[in-house]
């Protein structure tokens, strides 16, 4: 017998009643502050003594008129947990191993991925990215919200990252000689996060973790730093940067060391005018590239700094890829020279998630897709890092150093919006704290879900 989803008995239309009285409470409870706010414009400041016990109590009768959302939780999960073992006792390709909330939701999500069932997904979006304007640094605060793919199926961004402002804000510098310039100490903050049955939830992520800038100048670097070796671009041997191999072009000819244009250090890389094409790769998980490997089904970013002299054009490509060339997913940037600088290094970065299978053998490369032509175009500081997860169902992120060290105080930060459109994904966030279980059902990518949020009544 197959779970019935909706109709008389399905696990979404029970569930969407809970949903819904679970609703009907929280909007009770937040009407009660605006019910007493009525109240008070009744008294003045001479007559307040009045009403000082309704005032004194209104926060404490809130959580009394909230109780029942404790109840409203058991049921459901009493619910997801007694369908789900009974169907799971006759699956042939689908157990589930124990009895409780957290195998049950697995055991959900799998058998919907399976029956190609969604819910309607919460749009998440982020409206700006800024910096303080007295910073003495000139990086990013980068991030990739996606789910892993080993949740569902088709991964999206997580459906319950939080609406706020998350920054980043610079707590140890490397001017007193404690950390490599670049590396430089940030705290990683979000908004107030409320107990998920507050009536104000959810509130912010709560988070509050330290992280490094993410900078070349670390070779082989633990979680969160930069991955490759050299890829400061520092070494050089015959005008190839060591542990660097050359797939495609001339060394001192299309590529070459420069000394003169750099962003950070002594050397740069200068790609010059010669018609041609030209490809380097580092191999990862190698003695002759880096130890540094992709770990599977995370998220990672990778990027360099560019500049160009007037009038440069052409197409570069920074990728991590397979032993063909192909790029791992979504893993590659691709610069149109014509658009960079002339006057200041531009930093351009990729976010994305690997997936749950990595290629045998990977390499990052650099290359032209296009060739240099009318002037030469220069990259340094080119880097692969690991993001760190601010909560196990929200974004991963990192703060990445550019030409300019980052010192005490400085500050970027991202504004995270969520539409809260879909019902259930917002409602099951209450019922089953799914945000930090890092859990969610599978969501339909287009308009097309095939549970209804008209369930919910």
């Amino acid at each position: 017998m197959a779970l019935v989803y909706d109709g008389t008995g399905g696990i979404f239309t029970r569930l969407g009643a809970l949903i819904y009285f679970q609703n009907a409470v929280r909007t009770h409870q937040a009407n009660m502050k605006t019910l007493l706010a009525n109240v008070q414009t009744e008294y003045v400041a001479a007559d307040a003594y009045m009403i000082e016990q309704l005032n004194g109590m209104i926060e404490a009768r809130i959580a009394d008129a909230g109780s029942v959302l404790n109840d409203i939780v058991a049921a459901g999960e009493r619910t997801v947990i007694e369908m789900c073992w009974t169907q799971a006792q006759s699956s042939t390709n689908n157990p589930m191993p124990t009895r409780d909330i957290e195998s049950a939701l697995l055991w959900l999500i799998r058998q919907m991925d399976l029956d190609a069932e969604t819910i309607k997904r919460n749009i998440v979006s982020t409206s700006s990215t800024g910096a303080k304007a007295a910073n003495n640094g000139n990086g990013s605060f980068v991030y990739s919200p996606k789910q892993p793919a080993s949740i569902t199926a088709t991964p999206t961004w997580f459906p319950n990252i939080r609406t706020e402002i998350m920054e980043a804000r610079c707590i140890a510098d490397a001017q007193g000689g404690a950390m490599t310039a670049g590396s430089e100490l940030f705290r990683i903050s979000g908004g107030f996060a409320y107990p998920i049955l507050d009536y104000r939830a959810p509130g912010g992520t709560g988070v509050l973790m330290d992280i490094n800038s993410i900078t070349a100048s670390v070779d082989d670097g633990a979680r969160g730093q930069n991955i490759l070796v050299n890829s400061d671009l520092e070494d050089w041997t015959s005008n190839i940067p060591d542990q660097f191999t050359v797939s495609t072009g001339t060394a001192g000819t299309t590529f070459l060391r420069e000394s003169t244009v750099v962003a950070r250090q002594t050397y740069s890389m200068k790609a010059a005018v010669t018609g041609g094409l030209f490809k380097l790769r580092q191999q990862l998980g190698s003695s002759s590239g880096t130890l540094g490997r992709l770990v599977p089904d995370t998220c990672y970013t990778l990027g360099a700094l560019y500049k160009k002299d007037a009038g440069a054009t052409g197409t570069l490509r920074l990728a991590l890829e397979d032993s063909g060339g192909t790029a791992i997913v979504d893993a590659e940037s691709t610069p149109n020279i014509a658009s960079l600088s002339s006057s200041t290094w531009t930093l351009l970065s990729a976010e994305f998630r690997t997936p749950k299978i990595l290629p045998t053998t990977t390499y990052l490369s650099i290359s032209s897709t296009n060739a240099v032509a009318t002037a030469a175009v220069y990259i340094d500081e080119i880097f692969v890092a690991e993001l760190m997860s601010v909560a196990p169902g929200g974004q991963s992120v990192g703060v990445i150093c550019n030409s300019s060290n980052w010192t005490l105080d400085d500050q970027v930060y991202t504004v995270f919006n969520n539409d809260v459109a879909g019902g259930f994904a917002t409602g099951l966030d209450y019922l089953f704290n799914m945000f930090n279980r890092g859990l969610t059902l599978p969501t339909a990518v287009s308009t097309t879900e095939t549970i209804s949020d008209t369930l919910i009544a």
